[in-house]
């Protein structure tokens, strides 16, 4: 792993948050901060330790947070930046502006009609896929992690995070009405619950479910696991 170097050029941009602050402070309209202003703040005190004291994921954190903040008031990232840096800032900043653009991550879905996703998505979302690879594999520091969960919609483990949030959807239908959903339902939402349940079912009988999986799902209110064929 190449050893990181930082500087401190950039407490002064950094800093400019804080003096915003503290002026709105002044006013009594103190703003509410966002994830990226946070964290910013977050590595600036760390940027005030000395380097002898930092670990090594500290310190090549500290050098993404200085790739960040270098482009401030430039047109381009300046030559001292590391070229990995440079690189996964660039593409940080270009899917944070997709995302802002379009409202959403991008897409990925290879069934959409041909020219329906532009070369610029295909781009982000391969970056994407990059990101959670490296993720997976252990090589990115925690600066690179916690930066790129500051994008609205950016997740690691998307499926994992979706079949969360069913189950916990599930749970709470359950609970409001006492009953589990029902596929012949007139509401859209609960009958997107039922096919979830009925492939939650199907992947159980199938061996594919993990033990984790099961234990939840043995938890919820009203659930039952059927038969091996068929629904309910």
């Amino acid at each position: 792993m190449p050893e990181y170097t930082f500087s401190r050029f950039n407490t002064g941009a950094a800093h400019d948050l804080s003096d915003t602050a503290r002026r709105a402070a002044g006013k009594g309209t103190m703003p509410a901060q966002t994830p990226v202003e946070l964290l910013h703040a977050e590595y600036a005190q760390l940027h005030r330790q000395h380097p002898s004291t930092l670990t090594q994921d500290q310190r090549r954190s500290l050098a993404f947070y200085d790739g960040e903040l270098a482009p401030r008031g430039a047109v381009e990232i300046p030559y001292t930046v590391p070229r990995d840096v440079a690189q996964w800032t660039r593409n940080l900043l270009a899917l944070e502006s997709f995302v802002r653009a379009e409202g959403r991550m991008p897409r990925e879905n290879r069934r959409l009609p041909e020219g329906a996703i532009s070369t610029n998505e295909k781009q982000r979302a391969n970056s994407v896929r990059t990101q959670r690879r490296a993720f997976a594999a252990g090589r990115l520091c925690t600066y690179q992690v916690r930066r790129l969960l500051c994008i609205p919609g950016f997740s690691f483990h998307p499926l994992e995070d979706d079949w969360q949030a069913k189950c916990a959807a599930y749970a709470r239908f359950t609970a409001t009405h006492g009953y589990s959903p029902k596929l012949r339902s007139s509401n859209a939402s609960e009958r997107t619950l039922d096919r979830w349940a009925v492939k939650t079912r199907m992947a159980y009988w199938a061996g594919r479910l993990s033990p984790d999986r099961v234990d939840t799902m043995n938890g919820l209110d009203f659930w039952t696991w059927g038969a091996p064929t068929g629904r309910r």
